[in-house]
Parts: structure tokens; C-alpha cells; sequence
């Protein structure tokens, strides 16, 4: 093979690999469009062609429709600053008002590099923007490729960019409302409205307001992240919002080039500050009632018309529906409950003035009953049912258990035998000494027949010892049968588990109270004990029969306090004239404790008041 043989081989395999892999980028850029909003794919396209043909930097400017897309890339953001890319955006539209591709020599900082800026036309053949790339220094026939190479992507960019036969399906697809999970959050869905208004108009600003009553507050705007009140941008996009609210209807203002009118004066003032660009403003109805505000602004040399303006409101009107209910999803219960009085409150307002007038009235009236009027001071405190009368039998000698004739629960009766202790050897103790003192007797009897007056005295005297001690042995006899000291139940003495064992001198054995009454006992917090002095009434309901109330006798409070349960409280008694069999002792309960009449706005406020007087000393 020859040497131009060889020569003419290498350029056909170079022309081949360039032309398979143009397509190869074309396939990319197809499938990015098809997948993404415009200018998402622009954006993403530029890094793929600006890295397919190794370029540094890349940027396009072009028109879709009656809007105009700008992207940029660059390999070091840095390395480009504000001035370089003036340069390079001066070179691009002299290119495209002479519509000719040009290739000429720049400087950045230090670097020697080669800028290439070409011409985008649409469909109709006419100019619709251009791009420009900076390339490393390469030579001459490297630049007329990248040229070639590029106008042919350029060209198939353009295709892309103005939908290609798309028509009747883009229509559809700008009717469609895509929120995905944007509704669980109401920040989500304005968000998700400043896109779709980006992404299908090409907006320079968007702001969406939520309406609160008769206020507008601003939650998403477009290239702005300081929303507060105060911003002066925010402050003129929401009045304008607010003018829109008043009149319930799309405003539109064209620019500095119209006359402000009353209608739409605060929109001029947004206009005005926005460098003469258009602006306007749209409500969002649901169900009869303006839910929310959008507002849009133009870029400049361009011009707003109230009927593109009723065109994106149609597109929008699906998101209002959205708007409540995003806004109710994400409320607490206290949000509900006051959105309720409000959404109340305005309604009632709109009844007319007879309305608002007596409802004034009733205001006056009640602040009047709290200034003047009075209220009995009432509280309920905790309290525990306990025996009234309460006594204790302890063991009278010590002994042996022998009988059990009570157990706990059992009423009684004065004298009744409640237990015996084993007096066996007490009873023989007893016989024998009668036997002693009827010996003794006898021979008194014989010292008396006998004349020996002596003896009569000395048999007389050992009679009467032997007498005491049988005494005292008929008293332990008694003491060893147990018995009632008064009528009532028996509390505690459960003694079945002790009988046959020996039990002590003084040894706790039954528990008696009396029946026919209860006692409650009543703890009171500190903070009331002082209410409870003088004459109250109050009521026991027991936590086994809450709708059953018993009504209380004199309360007795403790001078001293005590610590239950870990709170300082003064214990307070009054009696209840209710069977034990009722109201049994331990069982827990609420006293209604009424403390008499007081002044109305204390009664409300006290708990307050004396919060903040021992907080803060008031």
C-alpha cells in the first residue's frame, strides 16, 4: 500500500470515529430532553458537550417561544470571572446579529485560548440564539472541526428545544398537575408551583402566597431565601399579592410604561422597584374563597398580557384545591381549634353589625360580672374513708390462745367474748385455795368451841390472805375472757393463724370501731389549707361510686403539716354519717370543698396571680 493510500485510510477512519461519536452525543442529548424539562436539559447538556469536544467553557443563549433560556458551564467556575464573561457574551451576539459562526483568539488571565461562537436556528430558519465555547490552543484544522461538528449538534439542539411535532402533547402535558408527595407539605407545594411555573414559562420571578384571612403571607419565592416581612422585595411582592386579594380578580401591570391607575397602584410600586419589569398577580379559588396569591414578573423588553395571565391561572387552578388541604394536613390541634374561631369569627362578621353589636355587648356584660360579680371558691382535694371511734384491745395477761370466737369484719356488742386465753391452772389454783379457806373456817369454828381466842384470831387472819389471793386469781380467771369494750365492728385481729401459741402481756389482739359513722380524711395542699378555715361545706364522693355523694360534717384541719407522698400537705377530718359497711376505712375518694362566695376574677385568675406572685414576686 502507498503512502496516500495509507493517508486516505486514516482520514476516513478519523471521519467514521467522529461521525459515531457525534451520534453517539445526539442519542445523549435526545434522551435527555425527553426526560427532563427543558431548561433542566440544556442545563445538563451543556457538560456533555462542552466535555465532548474538551472544551473549558461553554454557555447558550436561545429562545423558546416567547421566552429566552441562558445556561452556562465551566470546568473552574473561578477561572471565569464577570468581565471575561462579558467579553465572551459581546462576541456571541455580534455573531449572532451577523449570523456567522466566528473563531477568534482571547486571553484569560494568563491562559492563550480560542473562542468559537455559532449561530442556533429554529424551524422556520430563522435566528433563535447561539452558544460559544472556549477551547485550549489547538491549530487550525481542529478549529474548523470543532466548528462543523458543532453547528451540526447546535442544529440538533434546536430541534430539541422547539419540541419537534410535540405540539398537541405539550399542550396536554401543561394541563397535567404532577405533585407527587408536594401535598404533604404546604413549603412542598408552593414550591412545586414555582416550578412548574419555571419550568413552563420561563418566569424571571415567581412568589406564592397563602391567604390568612384578609393577610397574605409569602412562603416561596423564586431565587429569594430571606422571606421575612421586613425584606423590602418581599414586602412589595406581598402588598401587590394583598391588592390582588382586594379586588378577587388577575391584575396585570405592563411596566413603567403605563399609567399607574387605583386599580392596580401597589403592582406599579412592585413594578417600579423591579426595574420597570411586568408584573401581575393571580388568585387561586377553591369553593368560593381566594385560598392563595401567585405573582409573576417578566424579564425586561418583554410584555405581560391578561390573557397569558388567565392562561397560567387555568393551568393552576388544580393546585388550589391542593392548598387547604396541605395547609390542614400540617396543622396541630391548637392551629385547628384557633383556625376554627377565626374562620367563625369572620363569618360572623360578614352577618352584618346588629351582630358584631351584640357581641359586643355580651363582651361588655361579661367583663363587667368579672369585675363585679361573684363565684364561690371551690376545689376538690383527695381524701381516704378511716374508722371513726377507733379503739384498741390489747392482751390483759399473758397465755395461751385457746378459743377465737370473732374474726375481722364481725360486728360486736359491748361485754360480748371475743377470745380466751387457757386458765386452767388458775382454776385449780382457785379450788385449792377454797379448800384452804373452808380448813380455815373449820378451825376457827373449833378455836371458838374451845374458848382460844388466840388461835380464833390467828386462823382468822390466814383466812383472810387465803380470801385476797383467790381474788386475784378469780381476776386473772376474768382477765383470761377476753370481751368487747364497746359496740362496733371488728377492724383488725385476725388471730386463727395464733391459736394454741402463747401470747404476751400487752400484745395488740383486736381492732375495734364504731359502725354506725366514718370519718374522712382530707389532704390539702398548702396553697388552700387557708381557704379551709372557717365555715365550709363539703361533700365525699368515693372513687367505687362517683356518682354517689355523702355531704361532710365539721372539718378539723391539723396545725402542723405532713409529708404524703412526697408533698407537703395539712390532713384534715370530718365525719360522714355513714355505716362502715358502706364507706369501708382505706377506701380513696375526692371532697368537693366550697369555701363561700369571692370575687369572680379571682376565682378565674388566683392560680395564675399566685404563679406569677411567687415566680416573680408581682
Amino acid at each position: 500500500m502507498t503512502a496516500a493510500g495509507a493517508s486516505a485510510n486514516a482520514t476516513t477512519i478519523a471521519r467514521t470515529t467522529a461521525a459515531t461519536s457525534l451520534t453517539r452525543l445526539q442519542c445523549e442529548l435526545r434522551a435527555l430532553f425527553a426526560s427532563r424539562p427543558t431548561n433542566r436539559a440544556l442545563a445538563e447538556a451543556l457538560p456533555r458537550i462542552g466535555a465532548h469536544f474538551g472544551a473549558v467553557y461553554t454557555v447558550v443563549h436561545t429562545r423558546l417561544g416567547g421566552h429566552v433560556l441562558s445556561e452556562e458551564w465551566a470546568v473552574d467556575a473561578d477561572r471565569f470571572d464577570v468581565p471575561d464573561r462579558g467579553r465572551i457574551n459581546e462576541a456571541l451576539w455580534e455573531s449572532v446579529s451577523k449570523e456567522k459562526a466566528r473563531c477568534v483568539r482571547i486571553t484569560i488571565g494568563k491562559d492563550k485560548l480560542i473562542l468559537v461562537t455559532v449561530v442556533l436556528y429554529d424551524q422556520t430558519s430563522e435566528p433563535s440564539g447561539g452558544a460559544a465555547m472556549v477551547l485550549p490552543a489547538c491549530d487550525r484544522s481542529r478549529v474548523l472541526q470543532v466548528v462543523a461538528h458543532l453547528e451540526g449538534v447546535l442544529g440538533y439542539l434546536s430541534l430539541l428545544l422547539d419540541g419537534g411535532g410535540r405540539g398537541q402533547q405539550a399542550i396536554a402535558e401543561r394541563r397535567q398537575i404532577k405533585t407527587g408527595t408536594a401535598a404533604d407539605h404546604p413549603v412542598r407545594l408552593a414550591y412545586s408551583i414555582l416550578a412548574d411555573l419555571e419550568v413552563r414559562h420561563g418566569l424571571e420571578l415567581a412568589a406564592v402566597g397563602f391567604v390568612f384571612g384578609s393577610r397574605v403571607r409569602i412562603v416561596a419565592m423564586s431565587g429569594v431565601d430571606d422571606l421575612r416581612e421586613a425584606n423590602p422585595g418581599v414586602m412589595a411582592v406581598r402588598n401587590a399579592m394583598e391588592e390582588c386579594l382586594d379586588r378577587g380578580a388577575p391584575v396585570v401591570c405592563r411596566g413603567d410604561s403605563d399609567e399607574p391607575t387605583d386599580d392596580c397602584r401597589l403592582h406599579a410600586q412592585w413594578s417600579h422597584a423591579a426595574h420597570g419589569n411586568p408584573v401581575a398577580s393571580l388568585p387561586l379559588v377553591c369553593m368560593g374563597e381566594t385560598v392563595a396569591i401567585v405573582s409573576l414578573s417578566q424579564g425586561g423588553g418583554t410584555r405581560l398580557s391578561i390573557e397569558q395571565v388567565q392562561v397560567i391561572a387555568e393551568e393552576l387552578s388544580g393546585y388550589a384545591a391542593l392548598v387547604p388541604l396541605s395547609l390542614a394536613a400540617n396543622r396541630t390541634l391548637l392551629q385547628h381549634a384557633g383556625h376554627k374561631l377565626a374562620q367563625s369569627w369572620r363569618s360572623f362578621r360578614r352577618r352584618g353589625r346588629t351582630r358584631v353589636a351584640l357581641t359586643l355587648g355580651l363582651g361588655a356584660a361579661l367583663a363587667g360580672w368579672l369585675a363585679f360579680g361573684t363565684m364561690n371558691h371551690t376545689f376538690t382535694v383527695p381524701c381516704t374513708v378511716k374508722a371513726s371511734d377507733r379503739r384498741t384491745i390489747a392482751c390483759p395477761r399473758a397465755g395461751v390462745l385457746a378459743e377465737l370466737f370473732v374474726k375481722p369484719g364481725d360486728r360486736v356488742q359491748q361485754g360480748q367474748l371475743l377470745a380466751a386465753i387457757d386458765a386452767s391452772d388458775d382454776f385449780l389454783q382457785r379450788a385449792e385455795l377454797n379448800a384452804e379457806i373452808e380448813s380455815l373456817a373449820a378451825l376457827i369454828d373449833q378455836a371458838v368451841a374451845k374458848r382460844e381466842a388466840g388461835q380464833v384470831r390467828v386462823n382468822a387472819a390466814k383466812k383472810r390472805s387465803m380470801e385476797a389471793q383467790l381474788a386475784i386469781v378469780d381476776a386473772s380467771i376474768a382477765q383470761a375472757q377476753i370481751r368487747a369494750t364497746h359496740d362496733g365492728m371488728v377492724l383488725d385481729g385476725d388471730l386463727r393463724e395464733r391459736l394454741g401459741s402463747r401470747l404476751e402481756l400487752g400484745v395488740p389482739l383486736f381492732e375495734i370501731a364504731r359502725a354506725d359513722r366514718a370519718a374522712v380524711e382530707l389532704r390539702i395542699p398548702e396553697q388552700l389549707v387557708l381557704a379551709t378555715r372557717g365555715k365550709v361545706v363539703a361533700e365525699f364522693s368515693p372513687a367505687a361510686e362517683p356518682d354517689k355523694s355523702y355531704p361532710l360534717g365539721e372539718l378539723r384541719v391539723a396545725p402542723s403539716s405532713a409529708v404524703v407522698d412526697q408533698r407537703n400537705v395539712f390532713l384534715g377530718e370530718a365525719e360522714v354519717g355513714v355505716d362502715l359497711g358502706l364507706l369501708p376505712p382505706g377506701m380513696e375518694g375526692a371532697a368537693h370543698v366550697d369555701a363561700g362566695p369571692r370575687s369572680a376574677w379571682w376565682v378565674l385568675t388566683h392560680r395564675v396571680t399566685d404563679w406569677l406572685h411567687l415566680n416573680f414576686w408581682l
